[in-house]
């Protein structure tokens, strides 16, 4: 977080450089732009690089044209490449948690504030997620995590001076892309990257959220020696986001944005947002007077970055080629490690298998690879003219607020105006940060069985959240609790299940508002450290989505509540943290009854062997269909709930499989004021159904003596199939 005495430096330097922006606002609104630059050497530069590039005109008119609204198509597709190489970083360690947004420098350094990223210990402790996006259809991306490697290298500049964190990526976690294919954006310390007055572009993934951009609605308004402020009237970009100028150009890593009410000429109030960046060339300038005391595996790396950002130069200088020499059809600086691995074309499809923003690429021998149904034609001056086939699909739908639209769409489709809409397709509870002490689930809990974790199918094993590199067993995903454990979906943000240990003999009731034993529903929910953030759906959805949701537990708050009075009051602590809540319909827990008493009930009322000590094993989660579950923006909402209770009976061990729907609830939206209204129409479905049926639904296998123990198979229900299924009218229907 960055501190009051740079926020303090920001707003004063905002203050200082106040005439000097109004004047550049003023000559941009008589669209007299090109004036606002006032070194004559810089603005030439600039603009003998944009006309090299097709942004600009050649000539007089480059430095005299009242406008460069017009932008060749090339700047959507070397945008859509660059923004690949923005990725959302977390720092997550159990006293703190930061969020921010970084970008590769080369192939294998990545750049970010130093606020974001303190210090090597921070690096450690630090996730970097690449592709943490939405594709054109509006669907989430597989994303690429990785950790960071500060013992190769780790510079940092205070954030007092330069705030930056230059730091290499280390190895991947989970998903299935490489570095070399995210490209990377060179650094550069020329002058002819940036002029007042011209418009920049921000990547950035603001409060945490799936990547943006804010495209030239930012105004570049003021330069000192090592910062530029630019003014915009959109929503203030992360920290350690690249600023591009509309050659795609890095000129700035955004450092503080500070919202203020200025004058204009009239003097008449005007909102701003402030934008304090770092100039990349400053960055550079420090980097090459420190290198010589560098480590000299850190050195070597450094040296490559800034290579990279030299060729940039050279190559960008000549003819018929972009800046950074990227050139249409031809290996770029930004993409490829620069050490003989492959490269891929600026427009050529994502690595990861995602459709490309524009048609794929050809290629013969006269043209270079360019997009299907481009025409290219040559002047009589030389220059080449590339027109490039651009089609966009809108799509309106027909939803009134508060209402659910009636056909079904298998994926979201964006988000939605105020009121928000379901499309288709306490303080006193304390967590113990020391997670060394947690146990989990315990597969010999029932006396004389040994009831493992679930396994699961090859699709569902893609989807498993890996924990953060430092934690053992950190592929497995099992985070574990105090009598419970988890493993969630890295691209669900819910856990794919839940398995709980429940003690009849010693089960203590914990107060829900204090969080000791004998003594208010706990408004205040946790992160979990040992996961990264984006992973979990976490307070941020849960605000946005109160019209349909509460936060709700798998692991019920009493389930795991056993034991010395220490290890019940952990254990109901843990149940409030984000990987163990699931979206649930606000009316689901008072009507979902049989859910919700269906432990208790067996521990009650299952006959349970004497000597076993009045233990359970309860298995639980989402069910997801892809046919019938609406989504909330990008976030697929279970229509269903699976249960599994396991116990040691007389006649050996016995087990019982339970669904609940939530999908008719999902028609009423909480009203602002009064009482929720009667559904004397809704009916939630409570079914007993078989242990198969849930593994088939979910991809989970139990394991033989799970469903060997079914006793589905004693009620009189007709088999469809080979699969029972039992409408709950009342408790007993449960065990029957």
């Amino acid at each position: 977080m960055i501190s009051e005495q740079s926020k303090g430096e920001t707003l004063a330097l905002a203050v200082a450089t106040s005439d000097e922006r109004r004047r550049v606002r003023a000559l941009v609104a008589q669209r007299r732009w090109k004036m606002a630059e006032p070194d004559a050497a810089r603005s030439k530069a600039y603009a003998t690089r944009s006309s090299k590039r097709g942004v600009a005109a050649s000539g007089a008119e480059a430095i005299q044209g009242d406008t460069i609204d017009y932008l060749p198509t090339s700047f959507l597709a070397e945008g859509a490449a660059l923004r690949r190489a923005v990725a959302f970083i977390e720092v997550n360690t159990p006293r703190e948690a930061s969020l921010g947004t970084g970008f590769l420098v080369s192939s294998q350094l990545l750049l970010t504030n130093q606020h974001v990223v303190n210090d090597i210990a921070a690096a450690r402790a630090a996730t970097v997620t690449f592709d943490r996006e939405l594709d054109e259809f509006g669907r989430p991306r597989e994303m690429s995590v990785f950790m960071l490697d500060p013992d190769r290298c780790a510079v940092f500049s205070p954030e007092a001076e330069l705030d930056y964190a230059l730091i290499a990526v280390g190895p991947r976690v989970s998903g299935a892309d490489t570095l070399a294919n995210f490209g990377f954006c060179p650094m550069s310390d020329t002058p002819d990257r940036h002029v007042i007055g011209m418009n920049v572009n921000i990547v950035q993934h603001p409060r945490g959220m799936r990547k943006i951009v804010a495209l030239r609605n930012n105004l570049l308004t003021a330069r000192r020696d090592t910062k530029l402020l630019y003014e915009t009237d959109t929503e203030t970009g992360s920290s350690g986001a690249p600023v591009f100028s509309d050659t795609w150009d890095v000129v700035a890593l955004h450092h503080y944005g500070e919202p203020m009410d200025e004058l204009d000429e009239n003097g008449k109030p005007i909102p701003q947002t402030v934008n304090e960046g770092i100039r990349i060339s400053a960055i550079v300038r420090d980097l090459r007077a420190r290198i010589g005391a560098l480590p000299a595996a850190a050195r070597a790396l450094i040296e490559e970055a800034l290579r990279l950002g030299d060729a940039s130069n050279v190559q960008g200088g000549q003819g018929g080629q972009g800046a950074g020499g990227r050139t249409l059809g031809a290996a770029r600086p930004g993409q490829g490690s620069g050490g003989g691995e492959a490269v891929r074309s600026l427009l050529s499809e994502p690595a990861n298998g995602s459709s490309a923003l524009i048609a794929p690429l050809t290629s013969d021998a006269n043209t270079n690879a360019v997009p299907k149904g481009t025409t290219m034609n040559t002047n009589s001056d030389g220059a080449v003219t590339i027109t490039v086939p651009l089609e966009i699909t809108m799509r309106l739908g027909n939803l009134a607020a508060g209402q659910l639209g009636a056909q079904i769409s298998a994926a979201p489709s964006g988000k939605t105006l105020a009121p928000k809409t379901l499309t288709r397709a306490s303080e006193a509870i304390k967590i113990d940060a020391d997670y060394s002490n947690r146990s989990g689930y315990d597969a010999a809990f029932v006396a004389g069985e040994n009831l493992p974790l679930p396994t699961m199918s090859a699709k569902l094993k893609q989807g498993i959240a890996p924990l953060r590199g430092d934690q053992a067993s950190a592929a497995s995903g099992v985070l574990a609790y105090q009598h419970f454990s988890l493993v969630l979906h890295k691209m669900r943000r819910m856990a794919i299940y839940t398995a709980t240990n429940i003690d009849g003999a010693t089960y203590l009731q914990v107060d829900r508002a204090t969080g000791l034993v004998s003594n208010a529903e706990a408004e205040k929910w946790f992160k979990d450290p040992r996961v990264s953030d984006a992973f979990t759906l976490n307070q941020d959805f849960y605000s946005e989505w109160s019209t349909y949701f509460d936060r709700g537990h798998l692991t019920r708050r009493t389930d795991p509540t056993w034991g010395t009075a220490e290890e019940a009051e952990r254990a109901n602590a843990d149940t409030f943290h984000f990987a163990n809540c699931s979206p649930q319909h606000f009316r689901f827990n008072q009507t979902a009854k049989f859910w919700q008493g269906a432990e208790r009930y067996v521990l009650e009322n299952g006959v349970i062997a004497a000597g076993s000590g009045n233990r359970i094993s309860v298995f639980q989660g989402p069910i997801f269909d892809d046919s019938i579950d609406l989504w909330a923006d990008d976030v697929q909402i279970p229509s269903s709930f699976f249960k599994v209770i396991v116990w040691k009976s007389n006649a050996g061990l016995k087990s019982v499989g339970l669904i609940v729907d939530q999908l008719p609830l999902m028609s009423e939206p909480r009203r602002a004021l009064g009482s929720p209204t009667a559904l004397p129409n809704v009916d939630v479905s409570h079914w007993r159904v078989a242990v198969k049926t849930i593994e088939k639904k979910t991809g989970l296998d139990f394991g033989d003596a799970i469903r060997t123990a079914d006793t589905i198979a004693n009620t009189a229900q007709p088999v469809v199939g080979a699969e029972r299924a039992v409408r709950m009218q009342r408790m007993d229907d449960l065990l029957g």
